[in-house]
């Protein structure tokens, strides 16, 4: 008889992950930051190579360089005005409203976590074909990310990872001295959330799933 250990304090935490972009300016206290760091780093790591590093920025003046950037980014790319107001009380108006806070008041964060991967080349290019730079380990990296979210988490601490750096990473390789052999994955604010934590809303996997073919359920699956 296999006896199995629901541990639902787990399964609860992981369905109140949710991105936090309204935060508190609050300081995060060092050991609880400590504390989130070292459960990014017991992710899996293959082989154990551990190929992340961590940029924490808690100074002013570079949270305000990352804002002005960042503010930007989001305006030029997904011409989003963070001045002005959606509308309206649905989801999609609620979330534009969030990300406008975060646009609007990034700097006032307590901190930014910049997490960095060491460069490394997809398998799939050709040794020929590898010209310049290569890419972070992105698929190395994503557990510790995972870990830092799960870590905020249990803390009581919000955070929501955020990409948009890629439009303006050699610039922030240059201001911040982050060396080329490593690469920028994500960057996550991280404070005290003003909102509430609360359950979030997926598709069941029941309907993401196939078995043994593309298309096929688990009701057609073999036992």
């Amino acid at each position: 008889m296999i006896v199995i250990d629901e541990n639902p304090a787990f399964f609860d935490l992981v369905g109140n992950v949710r991105a936090m972009r309204k935060l508190k300016p609050d300081p995060v206290p060092q050991e609880l930051l400590q504390k989130i760091l070292d459960a990014g780093v017991k992710a899996a790591s293959g082989m154990n190579t551990q190929p992340w590093s961590f940029l924490v920025i808690r100074e002013a003046d570079g949270k305000q360089w990352f804002a002005d950037h960042y503010r930007a980014a989001m305006e030029t790319r997904f011409h989003i005005n963070a001045d002005v107001d959606p509308g309206g009380d649905s989801e999609g108006a609620r979330q534009l409203r969030a990300i406008q806070y975060q646009m609007k008041h990034m700097q006032e964060f307590p901190l930014l976590l910049v997490i960095c991967g060491l460069r490394d080349w997809p398998f799939k290019v050709p040794e020929a074909e590898r010209v310049g730079l290569a890419p972070p380990n992105y698929g190395a990296i994503y557990p510790c990310v995972q870990n830092i979210l799960l870590a905020c988490r249990a803390l009581g601490l919000g955070a929501a990872l955020t990409t948009m750096h890629q439009v303006f990473e050699d610039e922030l390789m240059d201001r911040f001295n982050i060396p080329e052999e490593w690469g920028v994955v994500v960057t996550m604010p991280i404070g005290y959330p003003m909102g509430k934590f609360g359950p979030v809303r997926r598709r069941p996997a029941e309907r993401v799933t196939y078995y043994d073919n593309w298309g096929e359920t688990g009701a057609g699956a073999k036992q």
